[in-house]
């Protein structure tokens, strides 16, 4: 029997009925008086230098109120393309009209002249030296031209004797590698552990393969969407469609050069995020732009194909893996090299690629990765971002070792491992952890152990980890003279994580569930919140929220000692009331009473104030198991079984987890199976759900979760962050089960029925 009476419970979503009545209010419903709308003007070519923009013809129409370009940006920092153009859809001017038809014409009306130029688009080209360049000439040396490079250059700072042979030896290498230079890179990664050519040495089997990893769009129900309004005395208010309303505030401030005093954030409903909302140029900063030129509200709001062309994506990546294992099944050695298409900006998640080392006991690592500018839009977070790309390759090769050693591939995971108090490649020491608990309770639940397969059915298995992020958040608590009990704060809800806090909050105070309120405030009003993504909210926010209502219970406490005359540790607060627990019969006071007695004393009304920055937390193991059947001719694959199991520290309610998992696990599905942006020779983009398929009902069975719970030490009540997770493992789990239907192997995502097919016909590896 559970100690607790309200967390752990399955609970309904406190914003329920909202949602299902309708009365939830999105970014499209805001509508404040004397509203414009706003459209953004987009390049027509994917790689050009820009000429000219005209905007005359444009200016010269009815109800056209402002136009604005890069121009208009003070600060200088880049909004709107001015000399050249990077991707197809890029914003080159914005326009602000009475009617959205009437803002619709005037972009039309912008007339823009290019000189077009050469496209890259695939990353494994545009790092040739062939290929055009994006930005200006990066170039990095790959890794074996680097690490030699290093050497010549410690060799060089020693004046010792005989160095001058040893650097001639080394540069005469160093030509081995000319070839070893890598153009258009936008951001470098490095890590190292071990020495990965001796574990290669000493390994019995060796498999190197290349996966290759589309891109693909978070796919959220609400386009992007933002309503700015500038008023006289220069404060600008903005209703966004974000993950991060203190983020938001902070981007606008930056980039428009506005004090943060001057800026206030309304976070609206969002439909859905997935780590793809926190951009401040997409809408947000020409919404502001548009209304301190028109002086009106303005909203601009993206269609479906703009999603597609000027979202922010997941990032593809090309991964090289390489593995070495003795014949027993131990892992000796990883290596790793990988591109990732970051598009016309840096970045792109390149850090996730350690993760292709997995929850192993590896003591070999050496993994280099790369940023690749192509002429694409920039990319975003997606639900534990960089982790599937990664864990897809270093899972798949799990299996292809476990095959040709003849070893069980779960037994194979287990064995390799890491357990608490063993050494992280190229990081610390392992804490507690549930790796091992977690597959072993998906294996169990999906009956992996008397798994049975017909004739083109296949079963696979993967694992994948994450550890939730942290970052400051401030929580109030108040109670009232009825018992009942307010939270306000300033973070976003966008996977229940508003009811968590509430169930906190409530079994604290030992309130009923129902008799707690949650309020979000703005940014001028709300204390400052981290962003809602990396699986934060429940762990930093929920740590928040627990130490307000322990400083509220402390008032509490408190209040009854003075009112009932009697000292603080002869209290007991539960059942919403405190009651002496020394005296027979029994005295106590309500906390409605307490509420309404706090109200004539020097100390005031009962407020909770918790504060809460950053304290380490731990990793998270997801394993899933997959029954597939594949057919042969037509090359469509069928899931029969999708098993997932997840270690959550502590579920604080249960049926908001197993929506996370369920939720997560198909996300993953889809990007195995189906889901790529596919980008044509001219850049352009399959720019809506006609092209760009997502799953149904029918594609699927009914998700089984299993919950697993190992507590995190700072985790509250040893939660951890549930949301990224789920979709780690299931690129692979998919590919396995594919791969052991079929007995061939396919490395390039997703793996469409076309692929299936080729794959059978080449009898080797599917592309």
């Amino acid at each position: 029997m559970s100690e607790y009476t309200v967390v752990g419970q399955k609970l309904p979503r406190v914003d329920a009925v909202e949602k299902v009545t309708g009365a939830a209010q999105y970014g499209a419903d805001v509508h404040p008086a004397g509203m414009l709308y706003g459209k953004i003007v987009r390049s027509k070519h994917a790689h050009a230098n820009i000429l000219s923009i005209d905007t005359s013809e444009a200016e010269k129409l009815p109800g056209v109120r402002a136009i604005i370009t890069q121009d208009d940006v003070p600060s200088g920092r880049r909004v709107f393309a001015t000399d050249k153009v990077l991707y197809l859809g890029e914003p080159l001017a914005a326009v602000a009209a009475t009617d959205p038809d009437i803002a619709e014409e005037a972009a039309e009306l912008i007339k823009i002249e290019y000189e077009v130029l050469p496209v890259v688009q695939d990353v494994m080209e545009a790092i040739k030296s062939s290929a055009p360049r994006l930005h200006s000439d990066e170039t990095k040396e790959g890794p074996n031209r680097r690490d030699i490079s290093a050497k010549i250059k410690e060799l060089s700072r020693d004046e010792a004797d005989g160095n001058s042979t040893a650097i001639r030896k080394l540069e005469a290498e160093l030509e081995n590698y000319a070839d070893e230079v890598y153009y258009n890179i936008s951001a470098e990664s490095h890590t190292e552990a071990g020495d990965v050519e001796k574990g290669f040495a000493e390994s019995d089997i060796v498999v190197e393969d290349t996966y290759v990893i589309p891109r693909v769009h978070q796919t959220y129900m609400e386009p992007h969407v933002s309503v700015a309004s500038a008023d006289s005395s220069g404060k600008i208010t903005v209703w966004a469609s974000t993950q991060g309303p203190f983020a938001i505030r902070s981007g606008i401030a930056g980039t428009l050069g506005i004090p943060l005093t001057q800026i206030n954030v309304i976070g609206t409903t969002m439909g859905g995020g997935f780590g793809g909302r926190f951009g401040v140029i997409i809408t947000h900063v020409p919404a502001v732009l548009l209304s301190q030129k028109a002086g009106r509200p303005v909203r601009v709001q993206m269609t479906r194909e703009e999603e597609f062309l000027d979202g922010r994506p997941a990032p593809g990546c090309v991964i090289k893996l390489k593995t070495g294992a003795t014949k027993d099944g131990h892992i000796l050695a990883r290596q790793a090299l990988a591109f990732w298409d970051s598009g016309s900006v840096s970045g792109a998640s390149i850090g996730s690629t350690i993760r292709v080392r997995g929850v192993y006991k590896i003591p070999n690592i050496k993994i280099d990765a790369y940023g690749v500018h192509t002429n694409k839009s920039g990319t975003a977070a997606y639900r534990a971002p960089g982790a599937p790309q990664a864990i897809f390759a270093g899972e798949s090769q799990l299996d292809d070792i476990a095959e040709q050693i003849g070893m069980d591939p779960v037994k194979f995971r287990l064995m390799n491992m890491r357990e608490e108090g063993d050494t992280v490649p190229a990081g610390g020491s392992e804490p507690e952890v549930g790796y091992k608990e977690t597959l072993e309770a998906v294996a169990d639940a999906a009956g992996w152990w008397n798994r049975e397969a017909d004739k083109n059915q296949g079963w696979g298995v993967a694992v994948g980890d994450w550890t939730n992020g942290c970052g400051p958040g401030g929580v109030y608590v108040s109670v009232h003279e009825d018992g009942s009990a307010r939270i306000f704060h300033g973070s976003m809800d966008i996977t229940g994580t508003d009811t968590a806090i509430t169930q906190i909050i409530a079994e604290i105070l030992t309130i009923p569930y129902k008799n707690v309120t949650i309020r979000r405030g703005d940014t001028d009003s709300a204390p400052y919140s981290t962003g809602s993504g990396g699986s934060v909210v429940t762990f930093t926010m929920g740590n928040t929220a627990k130490l307000a209502a322990e400083d509220a219970r402390r008032r509490i406490l408190e209040l009854a000692a003075e009112r009932l005359n009697t000292n603080v540790d002869d209290l007991e607060l539960r059942d919403g009331a405190v009651h002496i627990i020394t005296v027979d019969p029994p005295k106590s006071i309500s906390l409605g009473e307490l509420a309404a007695y706090s109200l004539s004393t020097t100390g005031g009304p009962i407020v909770g104030k918790g504060s809460f920055a950053r304290q380490p937390s731990t990793p998270a193991l997801a394993a899933q198991i997959a029954k597939v059947e594949v057919d042969p001719d037509t090359g469509r694959t069928r899931v029969l079984k999708l098993v997932a199991s997840q270690d959550v520290g502590f579920a604080i309610n249960p049926m908001a987890v197993e929506g996370q998992i369920e939720g997560g696990t198909v996300q993953g599905y889809a990007w195995a199976m189906m889901e790529e942006m596919q980008y044509g020779e001219n850049g352009n983009v399959n720019p809506g759900f006609v092209d760009y398929r997502v799953p149904t009902s029918a594609d699927l069975p009914t998700v089984e979760s299993v919950i697993v719970e190992v507590p995190a030490p700072n985790g509250p009540y040893g939660a951890k962050g549930v949301g990224e997770p789920p979709i780690t493992p299931t690129l692979a789990t998919m590919a396995n089960a594919v791969n052991d239907a079929i007995g061939v192997r396919i490395t390039e995502l997703p793996i469409k029925p076309e692929k299936v097919v080729d794959a059978l016909k080449n009898n080797g590896h599917g592309a």
